[in-house]
Parts: C-alpha cells; sequence; structure tokens
C-alpha cells in the first residue's frame, strides 16, 4: 500500500478503502453496548430474575458475558484471519451479527432472562473474533504511513461507539416500548454492517501462513509464542493492556468518585464521562499530526507522563473538593452549580487531559503491534492481545474490590496508588526498550 499518496484522517472517512472497515467495526461496538446498556436496564427495572440471582448479579454477569469470550475466541479467530481473507471473514462474523440481533429481538419479546444472557454472550464471542480481524486488516487497507491516523481514527470511533450505544440503550428502555426499539434499533444496525462490509477491499492472507491449531488451548498457546519472539510487540502488548486496565479503573470509579467527593447529581457523572470520552478521543485523533504520519515511539512516553501528571492531580483535586465540603447531609450539587467552582473546573481539566493522555499513549503502542507483526501470523498476535487486555481489565475489577473494600482505601488514595504503579511500568518500559527513549531524543533534535 505504500505507493498510495498518505491521506489525512478526515479523508479516510471518505476513503473506498478505510470507511468500509470503520462503519463496519462502529456499528458492532454500537450494538454490543446498545443491548449491554439495555439489559441492565431491563434487569434493574422489571424485576427480571435468573436462578433466584437479583440485579446485582445478573448486570455483573451481562458484563463479563462481554469480555470473557476474548480469553478463548480472539486467539481462535486470530489462526483464521491468518488463513483467510480478512474482508471475506468480515463478512460472514456480521452475517452471524444479524442471526444475533435477531436472536435478541425474540429473547426481549420472550422476556426470557436466560435467552437475553444467551444473546449477549453471543455479541460478545462474535466481538471477540472480529477483533482480530479488524487490526490485522489494517495494514492491508491503509499506506504505512496512515497507520497512525487510521488507529486514531478507529479508536475514536470505537469509543464514540461504545458511549452511543450505552446511552441509546439506556434512554430507549424507559419507553414503554424501549426492548421493541432496541431490538430494531439492533437489527437495523446489524444489517447496514453487512452492507458495509461487503465494500471492503479484499485482503488475502500471507502465503506463508502457519496450518490450523483445533485445540483451542494449543493456539491460545501458540498465538503467545509468537507474541513472544519479538521483544518490541511482546512490551508494546503489555504496555496496551495496561491502559485497558487504567480505562477500567477510571471508567469504573468516576461514578462514585462523583457522589463521594464532590457529591454530584447523575448529570455530574455524565459531565464527567463525556469530558473523558472527548479527550480520549482528542488524543487518539492528534497522534497523527504529531507523529507527521509516521509510527512514532516517541509519542508513548509523553503520554505516559501526561496520565500520571493529570492521574495525581485528579486524586489530589479531589481530595480537596471533599475536604472544603459543608456536610454529606446537604443536597446533591447540580452541574449548573459545579460550573461555578473553580474546583470543579480544576477536576474537569483533569479528566479531559487525562483522557487525552490516554489517547496519546495507546494509539502508537497499536499501530507497533500491527507494523513490527510478521504477516502471516498478526491476527493471532493481536488475538493474543486481546486475551491480554481482558486479563488486565478483570485485574483492575479485582484490584479496586480488594483496595476499595477489603483495604478500605479512599479513591483518592487508590487513584495515587494507580498513578505510582503506572510510574513503574512505564520506567520499566523505557529501560527495556530503548527506542522509546531513542525517538524522543531524535525528535527533539531534529
Amino acid at each position: 500500500m505504500d505507493q498510495i499518496k498518505p491521506k489525512s484522517q478526515r479523508q479516510l472517512l471518505i476513503d473506498a478503502r478505510f470507511y468500509p472497515l470503520f462503519w463496519t467495526q462502529f456499528g458492532g461496538a454500537f450494538n454490543d453496548n446498545l443491548y449491554k446498556s439495555a439489559l441492565m436496564m431491563l434487569f434493574t427495572y422489571s424485576g427480571l430474575t435468573l436462578w433466584g440471582q437479583g440485579v446485582d448479579v445478573l448486570n455483573n454477569v451481562v458484563a463479563a458475558a462481554l469480555i470473557i469470550p476474548f480469553l478463548l475466541f480472539a486467539p481462535v479467530a486470530g489462526q483464521f484471519a491468518d488463513r483467510l481473507d480478512k474482508a471475506a471473514m468480515a463478512r460472514v462474523l456480521k452475517l452471524a451479527e444479524i442471526g444475533i440481533m435477531s436472536l435478541g429481538a425474540v429473547a426481549f419479546w420472550l422476556q426470557s432472562p436466560a435467552l437475553l444472557l444467551l444473546v449477549v454472550l453471543g455479541t460478545g464471542i462474535q466481538s471477540a473474533c472480529f477483533s482480530p480481524v479488524k487490526y490485522a486488516i489494517l495494514p492491508q487497507q491503509v499506506n504505512s504511513a496512515e497507520l497512525t491516523g487510521a488507529n486514531g481514527v478507529l479508536h475514536t470511533g470505537t469509543s464514540l461507539a461504545v458511549f452511543c450505544g450505552l446511552i441509546v440503550g439506556t434512554l430507549a428502555m424507559q419507553f414503554s416500548l424501549g426492548a421493541y426499539l432496541v431490538a430494531t434499533i439492533g437489527l437495523l444496525i446489524s444489517l447496514a454492517g453487512w452492507l458495509l462490509s461487503r465494500r471492503i477491499a479484499p485482503a488475502p492472507p500471507a502465503p506463508n501462513a502457519p496450518e490450523y491449531v483445533l485445540n483451542p488451548f494449543r493456539q491460545i498457546l501458540r498465538s503467545f509464542s509468537y507474541l513472544r519472539r519479538n521483544r518490541l510487540v511482546f512490551s508494546s502488548v503489555l504496555a496496551f493492556s495496561w491502559y485497558w486496565y487504567l480505562g477500567s479503573v477510571y471508567l469504573t470509579q468516576l461514578p462514585n468518585f462523583s457522589r463521594e467527593l464532590i457529591h454530584g447529581e447523575g448529570s455530574v457523572v455524565t459531565a464527567l464521562l463525556v469530558t473523558f470520552l472527548l479527550g480520549v478521543c482528542s488524543g487518539a485523533l492528534a497522534c497523527n499530526r504529531i507523529s507527521r504520519g509516521q509510527v512514532e515511539p516517541a509519542i508513548v512516553p509523553l503520554g505516559g507522563l501526561l496520565v500520571l501528571v493529570f492521574g495525581v492531580d485528579l486524586a489530589l483535586a479531589g481530595q480537596a473538593f471533599a475536604a472544603g465540603r459543608e456536610s454529606l447531609a446537604e443536597p446533591l450539587y447540580a452541574l449548573s452549580y459545579l460550573l461555578t467552582q473553580p474546583e470543579f473546573w480544576r477536576i474537569l481539566i483533569d479528566v479531559l487531559f487525562l483522557g487525552v493522555a490516554g489517547g496519546l499513549y495507546s494509539v502508537p503502542l497499536q499501530a507497533i503491534m500491527q507494523r513490527e507483526s510478521a504477516s502471516e501470523y498478526r491476527a493471532q498476535i493481536i488475538g493474543a492481545n486481546n486475551v491480554v487486555n481482558a486479563l488486565f481489565m478483570m485485574a483492575a475489577s479485582v484490584s479496586a474490590i480488594v483496595f476499595l473494600g477489603t483495604f478500605n482505601f479512599t479513591i483518592p488514595h487508590f487513584f495515587l496508588l494507580i498513578a505510582a504503579v503506572h510510574s513503574v511500568i512505564i520506567v520499566l518500559l523505557l529501560v527495556l526498550e530503548p527506542v522509546f527513549l531513542q525517538r524522543v531524543r531524535q525528535r527533539i533534535l531534529s
């Protein structure tokens, strides 16, 4: 693809090499989170139970059903993506999504908790299979000088799709016919995704792609053996998975941060989440401009440093805001009131630039993985990356339970602990992979 003149991120969105893939994956991420949020709302407010379990257990099962499939299915799908045309595989997976959304419509109509959970598990499996395809196909669809920009656009699109899916699913379920509305939207989006997937350019496999391994557990081990062949790729996967750990921690704790420290209404949580999302999207898109269209390792230390700075200040700002508050008994603060308080603006700025830093940190790591992975098993490396991402997200949940629940850490203290661990991880990355600091030095001198 290098003979094609590089295009800007805006031009990529209308380029026939890229836009079908972008909108195909956007629809899939939207549908996953549409169904997830709608199902959580249904369990929360309808009184549906399963096996005698209440809403707390069922909602956590829903969340787990979208993560756990990545542990098993992503590496298995990776070997198929390496052996088959990735565009054809994308079309098959989008057809599967239509079937899953159709079953979801039946499940909503029957109000069957077991079938509803089966459907959300199906969406998790479909997403786990599609992930190696969409990231391994990218170097075949765009110029190498467009790889960072394309990753930034994909990252932004995925973040927006997740947020929009959550919002639409939550709002739709507030109507009396909300379940049918969700089912209709899900079906229409999946149909549109399949039609768009038919426009994805062919992406044939490398001629020396490894043979199939039928045992899924052997395939997982083989994927990790490929991953470890290139130390830079392996380090990038671990550093990228740490980004998912951080994202899980902050997104999970922001509602409690708002309630316990800011004493804000529900609209305050929404404002914080939207601010964080805008930051992530801005940082992801800015990578291409900063890197001048190249895969640039120098951005990773910059993003990592900013995560540390704004993560620490967010903890301190939240602690200071709580200390200056008069009483927990007073009414919750409205967003309109908080926007008149300088202390709250400090928190908003921290959240915004924490998101920007996350985008700057993560997008180059993703591009490095794609560029440095051998083409014959690139999708399997992406599958292994998905497994590590999922494990880190699960570790984020466990660590929050341990430190906030068992050891009774406050949220600011937990954030400071995470920042301390983050600083150690960044130092280790820079020591073990000198290319990051070398590129920083070269960029400064140039």
